[in-house]
């Protein structure tokens, strides 16, 4: 997955290809449970979306700029544009719905 800062957050979420960025903190519990889900599923969705991290502790100035206010949260971006989130930790049969749907969109 690719590790997002402040340098490269909206280059990346500019391009084509939709990209979900998870944004995380190590002290989170959750979002240890969460980030294992979505390495897997980043391999498995790579041809249609693109997987990303963000810490919110290192960065926190892009998750005030997205109203981030709790983790794990997700937010799905297409061309630059919030297109969906996902607020919480989810099983990965949940997420992959989720992921559905936001592909949907997008």
């Amino acid at each position: 997955m690719l590790e997002l800062t402040k340098y490269n957050f909206h280059s990346e979420i500019s391009k084509n290809t939709p990209i979900l960025v998870d944004f995380w903190a190590p002290w989170c519990g959750p979002c240890r449970i969460v980030g294992p889900i979505l390495e897997k599923l980043s391999s498995e969705y790579s041809t249609k979306l693109r997987f990303a991290k963000l810490n919110v502790d290192d960065n926190q100035e892009i998750a005030a700029e997205h109203d981030v206010r709790g983790i794990p949260c997700m937010v799905a971006f297409s061309k630059g544009k919030e297109i969906d989130r996902i607020i919480g930790a989810y099983p990965e049969s949940e997420l992959r719905k989720k992921i559905d749907l936001i592909l949907a969109k997008a």
